[in-house]
């Protein structure tokens, strides 16, 4: 029987990704997404496929278990509001979403007796650590509601594996980027910059911009997931999924600016935003040695791969 793996938030950013590595590598993949963020597109090769399946739903739906129907292997569970901003804004919408959500998915896992859950959480759960790079047992201190709700969420997903014995693995993403990430004033720094650099707006930068940040290609946390899942060394670890090397945001600014080509754009200022941490890197020596990961792709190269792939889709120059 050919293994079925389930990906929740699939038309999004990260999930898009991994459903297309994932029926790379044979399996039958069933992708849930309600569309409030999703794209159409970011699926178009997986609908092409027959060993793919598409659910227009929220992970909040009751219906879940009946609607897929059958065993799940896996769950990779990536559906989320995932803005710090906006869990300023309307912190009880992002709860719901992300904690309500998460244990909805984990009662999906009980009924279709699955055999592990992958989570994908976050580095803002650590707030402003103490040492750097982080460690993932350095305290989680949430700057956010965002932050408190991936907190909720792992909470959550390590009482499951407790009581009901499913195996499950969290991951840590630091700043991720790439093909596909949305661009919105919730999105992240990335694409905001080279948005703003097409269409020559001001890069806008909260606080002086001296803050620093790792990240990390797209395909490059698609390479963990799937290897999350697939490894027993993964069950029941939380494993930072960081870059190897540390940018200001300034710095990233001027890197953006300098891969759209004749960018007419200024490099503004404004008030630091609220929740933001000040430096961000994560240890990922648990990573290299429980699932044999380490980043491949040079931030140069993927920020420059990245800039290329948003102009050819929006750029009208």
């Amino acid at each position: 029987m050919t293994t079925t793996i389930v990906v929740t938030g699939a038309s999004g950013f990260i999930a898009s990704h991994l459903v297309d590595q994932l029926l790379t590598k044979g399996y039958n993949v069933i992708g849930i997404d309600n569309m409030r963020t999703g794209r159409e597109e970011n699926l178009s090769e997986a609908m092409r496929s027959d060993k793919f399946r598409f659910l227009k739903a929220d992970i909040r739906d009751d219906d879940l278990h009946s609607r897929i129907g059958g065993e799940i292997q896996t769950i990779y569970h990536l559906a989320a509001i995932s803005s710090v901003k906006m869990s300023i804004e309307d912190p009880l919408q992002v709860n719901d979403v992300n904690v309500r959500g998460t244990l909805n998915i984990l009662e999906l896992a009980r009924k279709s007796n699955t055999k592990r859950v992958v989570f994908s959480s976050s580095a803002a759960v650590y707030g402003n650590p103490e040492e750097m790079p982080i460690h993932e047992d350095s305290c989680l201190k949430p700057l956010s509601p965002y932050a408190a709700s991936k907190i909720a969420a792992e909470m959550y997903i390590r009482s499951y594996s407790a009581s009901y014995g499913i195996d499950s693995t969290i991951l840590r993403f630091f700043n991720v980027y790439g093909p596909r990430q949305a661009y919105s004033e919730y999105s992240g720094v990335v694409s905001i910059f080279v948005n703003q650099a097409i269409a020559n707006l001001p890069l806008r930068i909260e606080g002086d911009g001296e803050q620093t940040r790792s990240f990390v290609h797209v395909l490059d946390v698609v390479r963990s997931l799937i290897l999350a899942g697939e490894k027993k060394s993964a069950v029941d670890a939380t494993i930072n999924i960081s870059g190897i090397n540390m940018i200001s945001i300034l710095r990233l600014a001027h890197l953006m600016k300098e891969n759209i080509r004749d960018s007419t754009s200024e490099i503004v200022h404004g008030p630091p935003r609220i929740g933001d941490v000040k430096d961000s890197i994560g240890n990922i020596e648990r990573a290299q040695k429980l699932l044999g990961f380490t980043p491949e792709i040079p931030l140069e190269r993927g920020l420059q791969e990245t800039a290329e792939w948003y102009w050819s889709h929006v750029g009208t120059k």
